[in-house]
């Protein structure tokens, strides 16, 4: 038979499974990355016909390869958003903060689309005169480092020998694809077709709009992932007291929207606190 094994570093997965127990939760086993999302944001006729999954995330970009409803192949590169960021607070010479706020609000993926009249007032440090930045020259700092990567991902295709095999193209999720006309200049570089992934096929109409975001991509898929493992045992005839346990173990729709909500509300107000450090 034909495996696709994946290999990764005992120190990390222990290191998640330990923050998982410090928050007072029990793992139920660990699923790689472009798997939960792609559970999240692939349809069934794009995995059959042929697809890459590209994930950018924060320290890592993940690549994954679909056809006959089979993974085919998956990789880690690691380039992503921080990089991104690190590029503009070194070609601005602004703070971090300032550099991922402006990728954030004002960034944009193709330079073209970009207005080389239009330029964004960053506050100077302790008094000291605002820096003006040309929106034109971060679209350009934002594509040289983003055509670096797609070049990586378009390498990683072509060795994983399904290049001409991928007739629904490429979908791209995470935080990093929420960067304007992020889809148009995938397309230009590999010329596959591109579309920005979206968890909203598998949600809920009442949580569709909190959540419905790239970013949240690879978190419905993990929820997607328990339940159907908890599908699993049920259809195998699992043993009740390990099912039932099991079942505690995935959040009910209003405990996933208490948490969601608990975690959009912690994360607004750091960014908050950020920015006021900033003022």
């Amino acid at each position: 038979g034909n495996f696709h094994i994946i290999t990764g570093s005992p120190m990390a997965a222990q290191n998640i499974i330990r923050c998982i127990k410090g928050a007072g939760l029990e793992s139920a086993g660990l699923i790689l990355e472009p798997l939960a999302s792609a559970a999240a944001v692939l349809g069934h006729d794009e995995m059959e016909a042929g697809v890459v999954l590209v994930d950018i995330g924060g320290g890592t970009t993940d690549i994954a390869i679909f056809q006959d409803n089979i993974i085919r192949h998956s990789s880690v590169i690691a380039l992503a958003g921080n990089k991104i960021t690190e590029d503009i607070q070194e070609g601005c010479n602004i703070m971090k903060g300032q550099a991922e706020e402006l990728k954030v609000k004002f960034g944009c993926a193709l330079a073209s689309e970009a207005s080389k009249d239009e330029f964004i007032s960053i506050p100077g440090i302790r008094g000291r005169a605002a820096k003006e930045i040309s929106m034109y020259n971060l679209a350009m700092i934002i594509q040289a480092r983003l055509e670096e990567i797609f070049a990586m991902i378009m390498h990683e295709i072509e060795e994983s020998g399904f290049g001409r095999k991928l007739s629904a193209g490429m979908v791209i999720t995470g935080g990093g694809s929420q960067l304007k006309h992020m889809a148009h200049l995938v397309n230009y570089l590999t010329g596959m077709d591109a579309r920005i992934g979206l968890p909203d096929e598998h949600l809920s109409k009442g949580l569709i709009r909190e959540i419905n975001s790239p970013i949240y991509a690879t978190g419905t898929g993990l929820i997607l992932k328990g339940l159907e493992s908890l599908h699993d045992q049920e259809m195998i005839g699992g043993d009740e007291e390990e099912v039932k346990a099991a079942s505690s173990r995935i959040p009910t729709a209003k405990k996933a929207k208490s948490w969601l909500d608990g975690l959009m509300n912690t994360s607004k107000k750091l960014f908050e606190d950020d920015m006021d450090d900033y003022k």
